[in-house]
């Protein structure tokens, strides 16, 4: 009984420490931080909301201007030369990279991002606006102007990017949990995929095809200038979000400074060495990606209506695989996620390499696996590497960590350029094998990977969350 006794006054004396007057000063304390986290919480569902709806808008403005298929034969039209395609499909990757360390140094200091991204925004409208206007008003024989202008704004578009892309990652990485972004990035890419399909099989397919009494190059500005309505959707509704201001460096670093950093963050941070090793890997595998079209179109005998249909399985594929990668991403970790999607990028050039091998009537059909590889291994590397890329960077230097990685992949973009002289020289079989086996080392450095979170920022999102 004493021991009972004992216990139950224990109970009673604790039970009483936790009750606090409401109406003390204590008691408001402790009602105002609830308020506050309920407050950060309901900030943080609404800016997830309008990030995943920029996120479908955007996916769908690339729909109508996807490297891969619609550009590829756009080019491939218009100029008729494999290096022409190869260059087509460098030029968004090498855009999107060269400005970021210099937009890293720009805006680490600073504790908001928004404005920059307003810029970058703003110039790839206008400039995918111009492209659209040449197309109408340039008369369609005078090819070589045509070709000019096209490739002078579709590298300013490109490149407005690289000034958008690191702000947006920034105000992501603020306004979004760790342990939610890749349910983020799978999110947006799921419905968006879904709407690209749609877009591909339907929308591109009809525009493209001879009963749509549209003539080259009338039918791909029409679609262009549905990416332009698209882009200009995604952009006005990322306004919307409240950015979350967060601690940053005082002062700005001089340019040199900033550039030693690359080299300092490489030798002692492992995993972010891996990783750009392991992305190395990866942009040299897809120098074949521009060249499945016209491989195609010029040696299958397919019609331009086709990359409707070619575009569909991508994106087809990529909203089933989305859901996958998702889940894996959540249960087992980025680093799954990117094991995933080098095992299925490996698929892609090896079917391709064996369709002559073929009968004749099962080459057209079996060339659709191609796409539909492609569709799961970019919509993984996409929820892979953005989720990886935000979570390997330490938060005070996560401008820099990210500038100093894509620009070192530079020179990477240009592999295309590359896979079109290996055309020229060795066949489309050849730039095939040589992705195939590039497909494989980038599958063998993501074993080597680690999950990476950084502990201050999974308590300062714990404090909103």
């Amino acid at each position: 009984m004493p021991k009972a006794h004992d216990s139950l006054a224990l109970g009673i004396f604790f039970t009483r420490r936790r009750t606090v007057n409401p109406t003390s000063e204590k008691g408001k304390i402790q009602y105002s931080k609830r308020l506050m986290k309920k407050n950060r919480e309901q900030e943080q569902r609404r800016n997830f909301r309008i990030a995943v709806l920029q996120g479908v808008f955007m996916r769908i403005s690339l729909a109508f201007v996807e490297p891969g298929t619609v550009l590829s034969a756009f080019v491939l039209r218009l100029t008729g030369s494999h290096f022409f395609v190869g260059l087509a499909g460098a030029i968004m990757p090498a855009g999107w990279m060269w400005p970021q360390l210099l937009m890293s140094n720009v805006l680490e200091h600073r504790p908001r991002k928004m404005p920059f991204f307003k810029l970058g925004m703003g110039i790839r409208v206008a400039a995918w606006l111009t492209i659209v206007v040449c197309m109408l008003r340039i008369d369609p024989t005078r090819k070589s102007v045509l070709v000019a202008s096209f490739f002078f704004f579709y590298l300013i578009a490109a490149s407005s990017l690289g000034i958008s892309s690191i702000p947006y990652m920034e105000i992501v990485s603020k306004s979004i949990h760790p342990l939610r972004r890749a349910r983020f990035f799978s999110t947006r890419q799921f419905i968006g995929g879904f709407i690209a399909f749609l877009i591909g099989e339907f929308l591109i397919k009809s525009v493209l095809s001879d009963a749509s009494g549209l003539v080259f190059p009338f039918n791909y500005a029409l679609l262009f200038a549905f990416a332009v309505v698209a882009t200009l959707a995604a952009f006005l509704i990322f306004l919307l979000i409240r950015e979350p201001i967060q601690r940053v460096k005082t002062e700005r670093k001089s340019l040199i400074q900033h550039l030693k950093q690359g080299p300092h963050f490489m030798r002692t941070d492992v995993h972010y060495r891996r990783f750009i090793i392991f992305r190395m890997f990866a942009h040299s595998a897809g120098m074949c990606m521009p060249f499945y079209v016209p491989y195609a179109l010029l040696n299958l005998g397919v019609p331009d209506s086709t990359i409707g249909s070619f575009l569909a399985v991508v994106a087809l594929s990529g909203v089933i695989s989305t859901a996958l990668w998702g889940h894996v991403g959540e249960k087992y970790g980025v680093r799954w996620i990117l094991m995933g999607m080098s095992a299925f990028g490996c698929v892609s050039p090896l079917i391709a390499i064996c369709i002559p091998l073929f009968p004749i009537p099962l080459q057209i059909p079996s060339y659709f696996l191609i796409f539909a590889m492609n569709g799961i291994s970019v919509n993984g590397m996409m929820v892979g590497f953005m989720t990886y890329m935000l979570n390997v960077a330490p938060p005070l230097t996560r401008p820099s960590y990210l500038g100093f990685m894509n620009t070192l992949l530079f020179p990477f973009s240009f592999v295309t350029v590359l896979g079109g002289l290996i055309v020229s020289r060795l066949g489309y079989q050849g730039v095939f094998a040589i992705s195939f086996g590039m497909s494989l080392l980038a599958f063998t450095m993501t074993t080597r990977l680690e999950e990476v979170f950084y502990r201050e920022e999974i308590q300062s999102d714990e404090e909103i969350l």
